[in-house]
């Protein structure tokens, strides 16, 4: 009887063998009450904890399933197994007070159903008007209901897949030229330090260079956050938009690319789903912070592809007296929301604007170019492009192994990058600035190439100056400025240039009652800052378009409008930044 018990103890499946309610019954000659009352609460406590546990199966399956989970699924039709077992035994309980039978004869029955043997001693059990037990009529109802739910969830699945595909075959949602069918992808990895000889930097097995498609594990230098589940599914959000957004994104993580350089990758609000706008590579976002008080506004390039429609990322250089950019690298953590406008910009270069390509980037101002670079690798571009990176030292090398990963990839793509102080290192490559020998020696026919340009103002003063003793055409050559250029500190020993009298056009700010005579080249912006109005701005260049304003009546000129569309222009607006007044106006500010 022993060997009998240890037998059915094992063939019990794991629920049941908690409660090995038959196999203790062999031993039983008859009922006691206070057997009865104990058996009574056992399978109330079965009874609860199969249904528990079949519940909480159903729930898993269902999510599995819409998430296309094939293990996660396994693994609750394990958990509803386990429920039903539990189940089984408190009914067995059950019998056990109702059929009035011996417990030796009950466990017998038992014994012989598991065994599949001659049929049991008695077959005075309930059952249905067809034959089919109650116990069974619930499970098979159970499991037509779980079949007819599955049903369910894969044609939803289908037509929402079906509806999604014939968004994007009506139309690509705003991509830009050349951009491929909404993609995403997890944080990358943070780039290494270059080798001194320029090349690649080593990589294990399986490590794969921080490319926009890179799918593999984040490093220990990234933050990472879990997406969100979506508020609603692809076919209910409405069409991405290419200017004009406003709204928020979230941190999805940080990635250290220098000691004092850093990427934020930026997810839709909701922490998941497609970006709700779509941009082109070499634009910038507008970003509003809150900080000590005062709400400062500043503009990052987009250093991601506008393929990847997941995520956005802007690299943001940590200035040891920038308000927004230390806020940014000190304080700002994985999870947290940002006001965000955009995009904006029109430093942009798809591939259809000419057949090549030369970008001449200087310290941070590769951001832009790597957008550039890294959309024309990602739809198979033709072109050449010939990449110029001068960078102060190798530890200071943004985006090197992104970089050379994208060379890797591209055949059309030319790489030279020089270090302006590489003392202490083992750089072995082009050392100083760029030259004019540096560029015509790694481009044929320089003055047949379309040239964009970004990097500090006094670099790109310089390598300006330098193309045009090449013989570049001033047309070719695109710039994109970070900023206005520090002003110069007055020389020793003598005193600073007066101010000039204010005795230029009157300008009224109508929405403060305030008014004030110009000075000589004075701008809207710099007045109003005279008269604290309070007008935003970022770039104080004409590009970001933070300091749009409206004009009712007067006139001005702008030196560069790249903010203002047609729309805006048609409305009156100005961009105080670089709006000089020609005479008496009046502004809405």
């Amino acid at each position: 009887m022993g060997g009998m018990m240890d037998m059915m103890s094992q063939m019990m499946p794991p629920a049941a063998a908690k409660t090995p309610i038959y196999p203790s019954l062999m031993t039983l000659p008859a009922l006691t009450p206070a057997m009865r009352a104990e058996i009574d609460a056992l399978s109330s406590q079965q009874l609860d904890e199969g249904m528990a546990r079949l519940a909480t199966g159903a729930e898993s399956l269902e999510r599995a399933a819409h998430a296309g989970d094939n293990v996660a699924m396994q693994q609750a039709l394990g958990l509803m197994r386990e429920g039903l077992d539990q189940m089984g035994a408190g009914i067995a309980a059950r019998r056990v007070l109702s059929d009035g039978k011996a417990p030796r004869n009950l466990a017998l029955d038992w014994f012989r159903r598991e065994m599949n043997l001659a049929s049991p001693i008695t077959a005075d059990s309930p059952q249905t008007s067809g034959g089919v037990k109650a116990f069974h009529l619930v499970t098979m109802l159970l499991l037509v209901a779980f079949a007819v739910a599955m049903v369910v969830i894969y044609v939803l699945k289908m037509r929402r897949a079906a509806a999604l595909f014939g968004r994007l075959e009506s139309g690509s949602g705003g991509l830009p030229p050349g951009s491929s069918p909404p993609l995403s992808g997890p944080p990358g990895r943070p780039p290494a330090t270059p080798s001194a000889s320029g090349k690649p930097p080593p990589t294990e097995p399986n490590d794969t260079p921080n490319t926009p498609a890179d799918t593999s594990a984040a490093a220990s230098a990234v933050q990472k956050v879990e997406p969100a589940a979506a508020d609603a599914d692809a076919t209910s959000v409405a069409p991405p938009v290419t200017a004009k957004w406003l709204g928020q994104l979230r941190v999805g993580s940080v990635i250290v690319e220098t000691p004092s350089v850093k990427t934020l990758r930026l997810l839709p609000a909701s922490g998941a789903g497609l970006l709700p706008f779509t941009f082109l590579p070499g634009q910038f976002l507008n970003l509003s912070l809150w900080i000590g008080g005062a709400k400062m506004n500043r503009s990052y390039s987009i250093s991601s592809s506008p393929t990847q429609r997941g995520f956005v990322d802007i690299t943001v250089k940590r200035e040891p007296r920038g308000a927004v950019s230390r806020h940014l690298d000190d304080l700002l953590k994985v999870g947290d929301v940002i006001d965000v406008g955009g995009p904006v910009g029109k430093f942009t270069f798809t591939g259809a604007e000419a057949s090549s390509i030369v970008l001449i980037a200087g310290g941070v101002g590769v951001t832009p170019m790597m957008s550039i670079a890294r959309t024309l690798t990602e739809s198979a571009w033709p072109g050449d492009i010939y990449f110029f990176y001068a960078c102060r030292a190798p530890p200071d090398f943004i985006f090197a192994a992104d970089l050379f990963a994208l060379q890797q990839r591209n055949p059309h793509l030319h790489v030279t990058v020089t270090m302006e102080k590489p003392e202490g290192t083992d750089w072995a490559g082009p050392i100083g600035r760029i030259t004019g020998r540096l560029l015509t020696e790694a481009v044929p026919a320089l003055t047949t190439r379309r040239v964009h340009l970004c990097g500090p103002p006094v670099m790109m003063q310089a390598v300006k100056a330098l193309l045009t003793e090449l013989g570049v055409p001033p047309e070719q050559v695109k710039a994109e400025d970070f900023g206005t250029a520090a002003p110069q500190p007055a020389a020793a020993g003598t005193a600073a240039a007066p101010v000039a009298p204010a005795t230029g056009p009157l300008v009224t700010f109508s929405r403060n009652n305030k008014a004030s005579r110009s000075r000589p080249n004075q701008t809207v912006l710099e007045l109003s800052e005279e008269l604290g109005i309070g007008i935003e701005f970022s770039c104080r260049v004409g590009t970001c378009g933070v300091c749009k304003v409206a004009m009712t009546s007067g006139e001005v000129e702008m030196a560069v409008d790249d903010a203002l569309d047609a729309e805006d222009k048609a409305k009156g607006i100005i961009l105080a930044c670089q709006a000089k007044p020609k005479g008496d106006c009046v502004v809405a500010a």
